[in-house]
């Protein structure tokens, strides 16, 4: 746990610290320019409506009884709302409001000889002159500026002294980078827990709550969690498997001995003796049945199985299975009628191929009533390759249809083991069948049966 969170909060510091100093150096590169532009204030052409206002207010002082410059400023503003900057020639003080911004402004009149009527911008207000009048003995020159809306966010981060411009810059950063490497690493951290977990054979674990993010990360969690849901259905296929095969040789080990302890029973008697050997040797050969089933499904499934592609004439090859097959259905008078509309051809391994449709047929054989018919036809649709095998059984219920090709499946009623066989026959089809690009499935007959149907790509001159 502490190593856990050793690891979650470096996740967190180093994207913080990423984004911080990306934040911090853009917003400082971003002051510098601004700076540069605020600093270097420009003289526009005369704004003639601003200077208007400024001659005629000078006109009116002129034949006024004489008033003090403060007197003269608070005039203007309660009259104009505007303010009113005067600059002494004399000495070159310029008079302004008392506010932040305003410095940048005495600082350019200060240093600016204006002769001529002008209008100077600055970042926050314009500034309009010159209206040259001697008041109380004294040359002065009038300018007029607006009034600075300190509503405005500009306005209120004006008026603030650098020190804590800097200090609501950085908090302000501090608070969205700090909400940024949550946001990021929040899911990285519990797609790494959630691995952990996995690691040590938590197989149920997903990553919750992110999986429905449209993001990058909806996507990683996403595929984690059909990571682990795969993960898990194969590990517990596998576990199901290795409980089945022990159970199924357990069936016949235990016949087996039993068979061996009659023999040695019966050692003078000839008879029983030959009775209780063949039954030994049924009992092998069924084990040794089982186990080559056992590693041909895993061969497939681990896709281990060597494959040997040409070109296949499928008419051939299902007249051929039907041949075999046939000698296990003159047991229970079945007959096994071909359906063909061919010749078809594909390519496949015929081997793997032969192996797949004599499952399905045998298995159809075995599940049969006696004296029934078991229909084999091949036809093409959607440029594929259909075969279907429909026997005339009992059929199986149909939430168990799927679960038919899974190892050692078997059902109560109609398919136990009394019917023989080692239940993997429809596995390994399946797989077999899988392993050509192509699907196989099972569905009920009305009344009564059940329909095993093969799909496989077709080649093309059959198109």
């Amino acid at each position: 746990m502490f190593k856990i969170k050793n690891i979650t909060f470096g996740i967190s510091l180093k994207l913080f610290f990423a984004f911080w100093l990306v934040i911090i150096s853009t917003i400082l590169i971003s002051f510098l320019i601004t700076k540069q532009f605020r600093d270097s204030a420009t003289q526009e052409p005369v704004d003639k409506k601003q200077l208007m206002l400024l001659t005629q207010f000078r006109d009116k002082l002129v034949i006024q009884a004489p008033m003090s410059l403060k007197a003269i400023n608070k005039r203007f503003y309660k009259i104009h709302k505007q303010h009113l900057i005067i600059k002494h020639l004399t000495s070159q003080k310029v008079t302004i409001p008392n506010q932040r911004p305003w410095h940048e402004v005495k600082n350019y009149l200060e240093n600016h000889q204006l002769d001529n009527p002008v209008s100077i911008d600055f970042y926050f207000t314009q500034v309009t002159g010159v209206s040259e009048i001697e008041i109380n003995g004294e040359k002065i020159q009038l300018f007029v500026a607006p009034t600075v809306d300190h509503k405005q966010l500009v306005g209120i981060m004006a008026r603030l002294p650098p020190s804590l411009r800097i200090l609501l810059v950085i908090f302000i950063s501090f608070i969205v980078c700090l909400l940024l490497a949550k946001t990021f690493s929040r899911p990285l951290i519990a797609i790494q827990k959630a691995s952990e977990a996995l690691g040590q054979g938590k197989l149920s674990t997903r990553v919750t709550g992110y999986d429905q993010r449209s993001d990058e990360f909806g996507a990683v969690a996403r595929s984690f969690n059909q990571m682990a849901a795969q993960l898990e259905d194969n590990i517990s296929v596998h576990q199901r498997l290795l409980c089945d095969v022990s159970h199924e040789l357990r069936s016949p080990l235990t016949r087996l001995q039993l068979a061996v302890g009659l023999v040695e029973k019966n050692l003078d008697n000839i008879v029983e003796q030959q009775k209780h050997l063949s039954r030994c040797e049924g009992e092998i050969d069924l084990l040794d049945e089982m186990i080559a089933d056992v590693l041909t499904l895993s061969r497939l499934e681990h896709s281990n199985y060597v494959h040997t592609v040409g070109e296949v004439n499928l008419t051939n090859l299902i007249e051929q299975v039907i041949e075999d097959c046939q000698y296990l259905a003159d047991d229970k008078n079945i007959a096994i009628e071909l359906i063909n509309n061919g010749p078809y051809s594909l390519s496949a391994d015929k081997k793997l191929l032969i192996s797949a449709i004599s499952n399905v047929l045998n298995n159809a054989v075995k599940y049969s009533p006696a004296q029934c018919a078991i229909n084999v036809e091949v036809t093409t649709e959607a440029e594929q390759l259909q075969v279907t095998v429909s026997d005339q059984g009992q059929g199986i219920p149909e939430q168990m249809l799927k679960g038919i090709f899974t190892p050692f499946f078997r059902v109560a009623d109609g398919r136990e083991r009394t019917s023989g066989g080692t239940g993997l026959g429809l596995a390994i089809a399946q797989q077999a069948i899988m392993q050509h690009q192509g699907q196989i499935y099972a569905e009920n007959i009305t009344p009564t049966g059940l329909k095993v149907t093969i799909k496989l790509p077709l080649l093309a001159h059959n198109k």
